[in-house]
């Protein structure tokens, strides 16, 4: 399991509402060793990115996302970097609401919501920390490229993941 923080900029929608902001998620992987310095296997994640527009804005741009992964891997001690990459596909929801409260029960007349799948390239680079013969941390960075019918997907940026996983 990992939870991750990163930076989303960028604009693709009819409204150009440019997209800067913070974003931050969760998810996981599980990983099947090949070979000394090969593995493979899948993961998936929910990544929120908040968008400020009034105090009591619920405006949001959320990706959801999973596919297959192979990455290399070498072992230095207690230390094991890897660099990879995940194919596979997923889901960016846009939701704006232009005017109105959140925190209220009120129909809110002047809000958007769009939602357009994309196939994903994800390149990562990380590294893993040995805590025992069967949990490791792991921090890794990773910039997604997400392809839509209209070509790349904005808004786009980089994540830094943490978290552990389980050895067998």
């Amino acid at each position: 399991m990992m939870v991750h923080s990163g930076y989303q900029y960028g604009c693709d929608n009819p409204f150009c509402l440019e997209i800067s902001a913070p974003t931050f998620g969760i998810g996981g992987c599980a990983k099947l060793h090949l070979s000394d310095h090969f593995r493979t296997g899948f993961e998936g994640y929910f990544s929120t990115a908040p968008i400020k527009r009034g105090a009591q804005s619920g405006s949001h741009n959320k990706l959801f996302w999973t596919g297959a992964l192979a990455d290399f891997f070498w072992g230095h001690g207690k230390l094991i970097p890897y660099i990879g990459t995940t194919l596979g596909g997923g889901m960016e929801t846009a939701f704006f609401m232009f005017e109105g409260d959140k925190h209220d029960w009120a129909l809110e007349g002047s809000t958007v919501l769009h939602k357009q799948p994309f196939f994903a390239i994800d390149p990562y680079v990380g590294v893993e920390y040995i805590i025992g013969a069967a949990l490791r941390l792991t921090l890794k960075a990773d910039w997604m490229l997400a392809l839509n019918s209209d070509g790349l997907n904005k808004p786009m940026g980089p994540r830094i993941y943490f978290g552990f996983i389980f050895a067998h």
